[in-house]
């Protein structure tokens, strides 16, 4: 393969075998189309502005057709029938190019490439290296006889391993139909007294299966064992045939394994031609863009005889944003595949309800021997007390209002009838499963119990039963039974009253495997061990909702239920205390109270995103409840990065990224300084262009928190005078009031007064190489400085965040970046609080000394945080709460864990581990974590 030093090795790899995976970007099993790139390709990530939403990062190229092959409707074309919409497309680039196409850490045994010694890492971020003889995947592992540097790859192979079983191997590099490849490895068996035979292969995937269809193997080589074993080179070539979708390149075993052993491998090298070359380390495969090839228009020139296609790649924000979410808890639900969902928020005069998993019919009011009772639809949530309603859904529910409820009597009752919508029972009753119901009684105390849902098989009330109550007592229980007799088991997880009026959500979760059940209610999980599997139903014939119905005597009814019901669900698995725990908090309030990272990851889990994420912890911890009916999810998304006040983007792997407000406050240092003094360490630019814009130009403010519509208010006079009245407004979901006010205060100080911006910097590293890992390695949100010197005139420094990033690159050897970059915070910003902490362990009076657990600062040595002299407060709001003078600190390194602090006179009270310790706090201060309601931005100067 022929190098251009000036010009990274490039490569266009496009996925026939995939489909759009929940926005995952693969790593491996592409079709590779570098050669058929024509023109100019384009790629373009990011926004304008730092305050915009972020856009789609697109793909462009022309891609040579005239053999037909990427024409969809071409019946006997390579990879008819797997070309479709939304297939990942990637582009890489290698620099500094070698004839290596292996990754760094797969060429190297681990040398080289980021990954730590260990267990090679299976997921999205691994390094693609697979064994399947190795149950654990194999490891990185040092060695001082590396073939080449200090580390191997190791697998292990046991006893029995058959031929063609692979040892090791890799998906990873893109096949082009046509071309021939060559692997070389070199390999060596270290158990001493065993002997193994290996081969080198090269396979070939479809588009079609998820494993290689065709193999080419080289010479069988065999391996002698010794812990000083000696290298072996093993090689193999092989041409990729024209329906190639991918190629898998290793070291597999060649005859059964008579024992167990670990073969090691080092040296590998795929690369293209006949011939193998000598080894070279190859550089980094650098990620230019991860999407997925949304259209696929195509054109014929020159009369229909040279055809083309054009397609059109998105990246994971467009999938995204076609995503609609529903009500937070419905979400919940549905991330949990449920078999079926009644949320019984059907219109009122509804005779039937829908189930909005779709998986069965409407359920219809079922009517008792009796006669009809009450039950009605299209109500609205209600409840006896402030706070006793759930805020999960808007929807509507459903009303029981049958006579004599919680008593014995046989009176006329309606009620669901799940059994006409063919459902009886759980679906696997002696397996996994998971049901829930939300409830709200308000009938009287029963005198005997009432019961809202309940299956039996044909000898109902001496068979198999599943029914949920509550008792004389107002305890909810839930009764099951299997169908010999005295099985009956009495579940009842709190001596709460529900007899009140309010709205509770019960989960009841059972396995079989595990003998576990868990019965959880609002949000108090309590498990049962070893569960007795007699009580598992079998032969149900009913179900029904909102009553005890018997279908043994015609649906005679008995223990009748008065209130509202709301959410029945079936889960096909036994979910996790954890589980129901999300659940109860979506459904009572919205999620409120988890921090913006969380409701970040909620809403990718809910949209079905598969693919790799970065989550970073965002510095608001306590957000409002989720809103998301009728949202779409990349708006959702956008929600939380408002609130935040942070960033996010698709990276150039494909992965979603997520960034707090802190990650720009704490980016004080470029990465890279582009300028004209080479001299100093400044990378050269052909164009810039600087804008004193105005566009975010703001002094007047208004933040409205999302969840009260309460509005916060900041502004600037000087700002106004000088610049007429200019409005920002912004909606953000903290539950912190506090927050809210200091947001306004935020942006106000930010964008009061214009500020200089880059609207475009070009480099151009097909002009001068040297520029070419700095171009490969930019990314948006990344901080940057520009140095411009005009003729007899000071020097101008820009220190600017990259907002968007252009790419053009030809076949004809030119490539450009260019760069869109926002100001950064013209003002440095910090906040004091208290310094505070905890015990570390349990003190008795007259000590002096203390072992304090780790700070928010544990980079600095305590002794810098905490000096000779200062006060502190030992156990802040307890009853033993003393002030203390410090008289020394013990020493710390970076990452310390706890510390001891010398005090200057012995304690007066015992202390427990866990308590606070901080600074004393000024008066009407009790909580060493809260910030000064009226602290402002810019209300103080500091330097550092």
């Amino acid at each position: 393969m022929a190098i251009n030093p000036n010009w990274p090795v490039i490569a266009e790899d496009w996925g026939p075998y995939w489909n759009c995976s929940g926005g995952n970007s693969p790593l491996d099993r592409y079709v590779e189309v570098t050669p058929r790139t024509r023109g100019r390709t384009s790629i373009q990530r990011g926004r304008q502005y730092e305050l915009d939403q972020v856009r789609s990062g697109e793909y462009q190229v022309t891609l040579a057709n005239t053999d037909g092959a990427l024409d969809p409707l071409n019946t006997s074309g390579p990879w008819y029938g797997h070309i479709m919409a939304y297939q990942p497309y990637r582009k890489r680039a290698q620099w500094p190019p070698t004839q290596n196409l292996l990754t760094q850490v797969q060429a190297t045994g681990g040398d080289l490439g980021g990954y730590n010694t260990g267990t090679l890492d299976q997921s999205g971020v691994g390094p693609d290296v697979f064994s399947s003889t190795d149950s654990s995947g194999g490891q990185i592992v040092t060695d001082a006889t590396a073939w080449q540097g200090a580390r191997v790859m190791q697998f292990a192979v046991p006893s029995g391993s058959t031929a063609s079983t692979r040892i090791c191997h890799t998906p990873q590099y893109g096949a082009l139909p046509g071309q021939s490849y060559t692997m070389q490895i070199r390999v060596r068996n270290i158990t001493s007294s065993t002997s193994l035979q290996v081969k080198p292969h090269i396979g070939w995937y479809s588009a079609s299966g998820g494993s290689p269809t065709s193999f080419a193997y080289g010479t069988t080589v065999t391996l002698t064992g010794s812990s000083t074993a000696a290298w072996t080179q093993l090689t193999v070539t092989a041409t990729a045939p024209s329906t190639a979708a991918g190629m898998n390149v290793g070291v597999s075993v060649a005859a059964t394994a008579a024992s167990t052993c670990s073969v090691q491998a080092d040296g590998w090298q795929l690369e293209k031609g006949s011939t193998a070359t000598a080894w070279t380390a190859p550089g980094v495969w650098y990620p230019l863009y991860a999407g997925f090839a949304e259209r696929w228009p195509s054109r014929w020139a020159f009369n229909g005889t040279y055809g083309s296609v054009e397609p059109v790649a998105v990246d994971a924000i467009s999938l995204l944003s076609q995503i609609q979410l529903s009500d937070p808890l419905t979400q919940e639900i549905n991330s949990h595949n449920p078999r079926f969902l009644y949320k019984l928020d059907d219109p009122q005069g509804s005779n039937s309800f829908a189930d909005a998993s779709g998986n069965f019919p409407a359920a219809f009011i079922g009517v008792s021997k009796a006669g009809a009772g009450s039950l009605t639809s299209g109500n609205q949530i209600t409840s006896a007390t402030s706070g006793g309603a759930y805020t999960g859904s808007t929807g509507t529910v459903v009303t029981v209002n049958n006579p004599d409820p919680g008593t014995l009597f046989i009176d006329p009752a309606s009620f669901i009838s799940l059994t006409g919508a063919g459902i009886r029972g759980p679906a696997n009753p002696s397996g996994e499963w998971t049901r829930m119901l939300a409830f709200r009684y308000t009938g009287p105390t029963p005198t005997s119990k009432t019961v809202f849902w309940s299956s039996f098989d044909k000898v109902a009330g001496s068979g198999s039963s599943i029914y949920w109550q509550i008792n004389s007592s107002g305890f909810f229980q839930v009764l099951m039974s299997g169908p010999t007799a005295g099985s009956l088991t009495n579940f009842q997880p709190t001596n709460n009253n529900y007899v009140d009026g309010n709205w509770h959500l019960a989960i009841l979760s059972y396995s079989h495997s595990t003998a576990r059940l868990t019965l959880s209610v609002d949000g108090t999980n309590v498990t049962y061990t070893s569960v007795n599997p007699a009580i598992e139903a079998s032969g149900l014939v009913s179900d029904s909702v909102g009553g005890w119905i018997d279908p043994t005597t015609g649906n005679g009814s008995a223990f009748q239920y008065k209130g509202d019901l709301s959410f029945v669900a079936e889960f096909p698995s036994a979910l996790s205390t954890t589980d129901c725990t999300n659940l109860y908090n979506a459904w009572k309030s919205a999620c409120s109270g988890e921090s913006s990272d969380a409701r970040y990851g909620r809403i990718l889990r809910y949209a079905g995103y598969l693919g790799v994420y970065s989550i970073q912890a965002g510095l608001t911890t306590s957000m409002g409840p989720m809103a998301t009916g009728g949202q779409d999810a990349l708006s959702a998304l956008q929600a939380v990065v408002d609130t935040e006040n942070g960033e996010h983007f698709i990276d150039r792997t494909g992965a979603v990224i997520f960034r707090s407000r802190s990650a720009r406050y704490n980016a004080l240092t470029p990465t890279y300084v582009f300028g004209e003094r080479a001299d100093l360490g400044e990378w050269p630019y052909e164009d810039c262009q600087l804008d004193y814009d105005s566009t975010h130009l703001s002094n007047q403010v208004t933040v409205t928190q999302a969840g009260t519509s309460q509005v916060f208010y900041d502004q600037d006079a000087t700002s106004i005078t000088n610049y007429f009245p200019r409005t920002l407004s912004r909606t953000i979901n903290a539950s912190s009031a506090l927050e809210c006010q200091d947001a306004a205060g935020y942006l106000l100080s930010r964008y009061r007064s214009p500020a200089v911006r880059v609207s475009a910097i070009r480099l151009h590293p097909s002009a001068n190489p040297a520029l070419w890992p700095v171009c490969l390695s930019l990314e948006l949100g990344m901080r940057v400085r520009v140095m411009r010197r005009p003729p007899a005139a000071p020097a101008i420094q820009l220190d600017c965040i990259v907002e968007q990033i252009q790419v053009g690159m030809d076949d004809r050897g030119d490539a450009t970046w260019t760069l869109q970059c926002s100001p950064v915070d013209l003002t440095p910003y910090a906040g004091f609080a208290a310094w505070h902490t905890t015990l570390a362990s349990t003190i008795t009076s007259g000590v002096t000394s203390i072992t304090v657990n780790a700070a928010a600062d544990t980079t600095n040595p305590l002794a810098v945080q905490v000096a000779a002299g200062q006060q502190l407060v030992l156990g802040q709001n307890t009853a033993n709460q003393e002030t203390v003078t410090v008289l020394s600190v013990g020493a710390t390194s970076p990452g310390w864990t706890s510390a001891t602090i010398t005090l200057t006179a012995a304690t007066t009270k015992a202390h427990t581990a866990g308590d606070l310790i901080n600074e004393p706090l000024t008066a009407g201060i009790n909580d060493p974590t809260t910030w000064d309601a009226v602290t402002r931005f810019d209300s103080c100067a500091f330097a550092y």
